[in-house]
């Protein structure tokens, strides 16, 4: 069944069809160490206009707090940009050996960042009212990334040296203990929230939201923060930051994250 599965999963790649998964993605062998996605609480909100559109733009963090790395490669030698990829996560053990192996994802070549991305990372909302209200407009995105270890979550790290940094190379990941964040400047880490009404809104970000990738930990992904959207007589809105979600550590909290 496992092997009738991986080969459908393959077919639907190379198709290009969307993903589909009926549950969360689990590990099958009892040696597994596994990575546990977090986001890090989102940074930096600002309000741009562009062409008559009202743009959120932020900074997101996606942290492993397990104790395995999270570890993908593609199914092939990356070479030609326009050919999508299988995304192959690997799972170790505690001497580093690989024990496990399945395909959960895909890679697909980002022209606008120049590197390869892998499908399904983060999903972004905007919400009314609360972190669970609806969502403005149906303003919502779900995010590609290239993953790197970008900076340690906290003043000390269970990898304590940047193990993945490459975005072209065989794998890409994030080490226990280390963050990587996408800067309010990036192509993506934005939210039309033109013609929304002055009042309270959140910001949901929730790394991992098909549940494809494999960790320890599905129910703990989601981070928001809360701002009150408020809206001047000479029409210019502004965003004030009154609350967020709580913080496991100071680093899942943001503190010291950098604005790169």
């Amino acid at each position: 069944m496992r092997r009738h599965m991986t080969y459908s999963l393959a077919l639907a790649l190379a198709l290009g069809a969307p993903l589909f998964f009926s549950g969360p993605a689990v590990a099958d062998n009892v040696n597994a160490q596994l990575p546990d996605l977090r986001t890090v609480v989102p940074l930096h909100l600002q309000l741009v206009n562009k062409q008559q559109r009202e743009i959120l733009r932020f900074s997101n963090g996606v942290a492993n707090t397990g104790v395995g790395p999270w570890r993908m490669r593609p199914g092939f030698p990356i070479s030609d940009t326009l050919q999508v990829q299988e995304a192959i996560q690997e799972i170790l053990d505690v001497h580093g050996n690989v024990v496990e192996e399945k395909v959960v994802s895909r890679f697909a070549f980002h022209e606008q960042h120049n590197h390869w991305h892998i499908d399904g990372i983060a999903l972004f909302e905007v919400r009314q009212g609360s972190p669970s209200g609806p969502v403005f407009g149906g303003n919502s995105l779900k995010t590609t990334f290239c993953l790197i270890d970008w900076y340690k979550l906290e003043g000390n790290s269970n990898a304590l040296n940047r193990v993945y940094s490459d975005c072209a190379g065989a794998y890409q990941g994030i080490s226990p203990g280390w963050v990587d964040q996408y800067h309010q400047a990036t192509n993506g880490q934005q939210l039309d929230i033109t013609g929304a009404p002055e009042g309270f809104y959140y910001l949901v970000s929730t790394a991992n939201p098909d549940k494809v990738f494999i960790e320890k930990d599905y129910s703990n992904n989601t981070a928001w923060v809360g701002f009150y959207l408020r809206r001047f007589s000479n029409g210019n809105p502004k965003v004030e930051i009154i609350n967020h979600s709580p913080c496991d550590s100071p680093g899942l909290c943001g503190e010291q994250a950098p604005n790169r």
